[in-house]
């Protein structure tokens, strides 16, 4: 069943370009290892929405028809600060909230409905990438489904780790943009520090611990700026960077004042050690692939793929 489900999650890092044909780490891959695991699918979604073009803090334009006036939706060009704003407000958004099993009854916002309008495709593009990827490895041998548990895909969140699917394989399920909704209630916020906790909650009765789930969105906001500095110059996504060192300030500001800052516990950034050690175990592990390729042919299990030898 693990190897199975490893074998999934091989064949879509390699569709998504986060590894190589060879075996080796793309420059994406690279950054993306680095991320804590509850928050590397947000931030293999924004990766993946950077690479189309569509995250950044431009206002979106008009498609057949203008916006509604009442909605007060900004025109380009924008300010920085205005600029800094919708960045932060759609990448946080990409986090999770903690939700009582009730209906959303605070305000919305139009530009994240319009963001979240193609985080829904392209999280149903990946979704369906992971269940063609295991369709391909289970059509050479019907014998393996066998191996697939119940529920392997199921979205449902584990009891313990609310925001973690309790599935096998990744299921991409599209998050609400409630997130960042809190995030721009704290971004705009001009009242007294001392009564923001309370006016948070009394805002969003339906978040069940906001201020802690917005100190994970700081914590991943911050390391998704790790990653985008790393690939800046070899993806030439110098632009995303600086606007992101631009918003970070405004940000920071905004933490001092309120006094809530990224929550970091239970996590650690690898140091030096720490990476010639994954630089050496992945070196061993691409001098034993061939060896591994042949065991996978044997079995009829392709990473990529059927040959085209195969006819199939």
């Amino acid at each position: 069943m693990n190897a199975l489900a490893a074998l999934v999650h091989f064949m879509l890092l390699e569709h998504l370009e986060l590894i190589a044909e060879v075996g080796e780490m793309t420059v994406l891959g690279n950054v993306l290892k680095d991320s804590p695991p509850h928050l590397q699918e947000p931030c293999l979604v924004a990766l993946e929405m950077m690479k189309f073009g569509v995250l950044n803090g431009e206002p979106f334009d008009a498609a057949d028809r203008q916006f509604p006036q009442q909605v007060k939706y900004p025109k380009s060009p924008v300010s920085a600060w205005t600029k800094s704003v919708l960045l932060l407000s759609r990448v946080m958004s990409l986090v999770p909230m903690r939700l009582k099993n009730d209906m959303w009854n605070a305000e919305v916002d139009f530009d994240l409905a319009a963001f979240h309008s193609l985080v829904r495709v392209l999280k149903r593009a990946l979704r369906q990438l992971t269940e063609a990827s295991l369709s391909s490895i289970l059509l050479k041998d019907m014998s393996r489904v066998k191996l697939l548990p119940p529920g392997f895909m199921c979205a449902s969140p584990k009891k313990k780790e609310p925001t973690q699917p309790a599935s096998l394989l990744p299921t991409f399920m599209p998050p609400r943009a409630c997130m960042g909704i809190v995030a721009l209630f704290f971004l705009r916020y001009n009242g007294d520090p001392a009564n923001f906790n309370r006016e948070l909650a009394s805002h969003f009765p339906c978040c069940t611990h906001p201020c802690e789930d917005l100190q994970t969105a700081f914590f991943f906001w911050e390391d998704l700026r790790r990653c985008v500095d790393e690939i800046a110059e070899p993806l030439e996504a110098e632009e995303l960077a600086e606007d992101m060192k631009v918003a970070s300030t405004l940000l920071q500001q905004q933490q001092q004042k309120l006094r809530i800052f990224p929550d970091r516990s239970g996590f650690s950034a690898p140091n030096h050690q720490q990476q010639q050690q994954q630089h050496q175990h992945q070196q061993q592990q691409l001098s034993q692939q061939p060896l591994l390729q042949q065991q996978l042919q044997k079995q009829g299990m392709f990473v990529g793929g059927c040959p085209s030898q195969r006819g199939c």
